[in-house]
């Protein structure tokens, strides 16, 4: 029988909550610096906050779900150790919310859901969405029950997935300009891992020249509207293709800039670069080393005492080994003129895109992986996990496919 009645998960003697319903996020900062001193009733708090009990009952019930707020006898409430912890560290808060809202079971089927249903649609509907589906296979609320809880849950999600947007002393919202790596459409990285979800799309990927101009600090000269996206779909939505940088005034500031920012979004849009940036890298040992050469015969990529051709060639070959397709085109702006940021870019364009972006750098005749490069990709990203995390899928691949013969 379908559950409609809120006041179910009202009683914090009964059983965990399915799906907490609170909403406001500056409300629930404001009960937990409450109950930072001494423990409360209801009543008191909802005395002291200017708001009804019931709503002091829905900010208690989610304080409880995330392992926060506990009964503490008598009809009061009272912090956990981990609550304590939020309630006390204002610098911490963000992760710590973060944190806990992923830990639980409901919001990682949200966010399995999301990569496996939703991962073409922009921010805030994927989140809604997804919380409406996951909410619908792991609980028996009704209908109409559902979609209030789903939308409560997105509500507190959005702060879970970009906390530097809010204040955490007070729960209001900071203006915040674009990051860097706030764009439409997935990025390469993103899309690669959510492929073990799903194989419902090819994965076409090249390396236009437009990456280049971009990494000179030239991209204000392209055409935003060709580029805005980090992924473009095929015309009969069959595919999609990576390889460009996306181009807002953020991305365009990070060029200019360069630094760990700029080989950031280098690494996680455009494949090549991805995959050069793990096979070069020292943690790089099951298949053992990757190299690069520069000398008189030529760029040439090595595995190991193995020559395994011209860099594009040969990670062109590799990407054919797990199942990405090379291609030389810019599908979304076919049969346009093609201008120098439409061809495909050379091997030593390619080369000038890691050296100017300090991803590698020259030594005698060999090109090596920048110092601080593999410190940088164990570095958390602002709020995110570390880039060499969000590689894992990628490098799990390419260590199997070096490690069989490649054509």
């Amino acid at each position: 029988m379908k559950q409609d009645d809120d006041a179910l998960q009202l009683d914090l003697t009964a059983s965990i909550t399915e799906v907490p319903q609170a909403n406001n996020v500056e409300l629930l900062i404001q009960v937990m610096e409450a109950l930072r001193a001494k423990t409360c009733t209801f009543f008191s708090l909802a005395e002291a906050l200017e708001i009804d009990e019931r709503t002091v009952r829905y900010y208690a019930d989610f304080g409880r779900w995330l392992s926060w707020i506990r009964p503490a006898g008598d009809n009061t409430l009272a912090l956990t150790d981990e609550g304590m912890a939020f309630a006390e560290s204002v610098s911490a808060r963000g992760r710590l919310f973060s944190t806990a809202l992923f830990e639980r079971p409901l919001v990682q089927t949200v966010n399995k859901v999301k990569r496996e249903l939703f991962s073409d649609l922009d921010e805030p509907q994927a989140t809604r969405q997804s919380c409406l589906h996951a909410v619908q296979r792991m609980t028996q609320l009704s209908e109409s029950t559902a979609r209030r809880r789903a939308g409560a849950l997105a509500s507190m999600l959005q702060w879970a997935y970009h906390p530097r947007q809010l204040d955490w002393a007070t729960g209001i919202a900071v203006e915040t300009t674009t990051a860097a790596f706030d764009f439409p459409g997935q990025s390469f990285l993103t899309a690669f891992s959510a492929r073990q979800f799903s194989h419902s799309r090819n994965i076409y990927i090249g390396f236009p020249h437009q990456v280049v101009t971009f990494t000179n600090g030239k991209g204000s000269s392209l055409n935003a509207k060709d580029w805005v996206r980090a992924n473009y779909e095929s015309g009969d939505g069959s595919a999609r293709w990576f390889g460009s940088i996306p181009i807002n005034s953020s991305t365009l500031t990070v060029a200019r800039r360069g630094g760990p920012d700029l080989r950031r979004l280098l690494i996680s849009c455009n494949p090549y670069i991805s995959m050069i940036t793990i096979l070069m890298s020292s943690a790089v040992t099951a298949s053992g080393a990757v190299s690069l050469t520069n000398d008189m015969y030529g760029l040439r990529l090595w595995h190991r005492d193995r020559e395994l051709g011209p860099p594009l060639q040969a990670l062109a070959t590799i990407a054919a080994a797990i199942d990405l397709i090379p291609i030389d085109t810019v599908p979304h702006l076919m049969g346009r003129h093609v201008s120098d940021d439409l061809r495909s870019g050379t091997d030593q364009d390619f080369i000038d895109v890691l050296v100017t972006s300090g991803i590698i750098h020259p030594v005698e005749t060999s090109l090596a992986l920048s110092r601080g490069v593999a410190s940088e990709l164990n570095r958390p990203a602002g709020d995110g996990p570390p880039l060499w995390e969000r590689l894992s899928p990628i490098r799990d691949a390419l260590h199997k496919a070096l490690r069989r013969p490649l054509p």
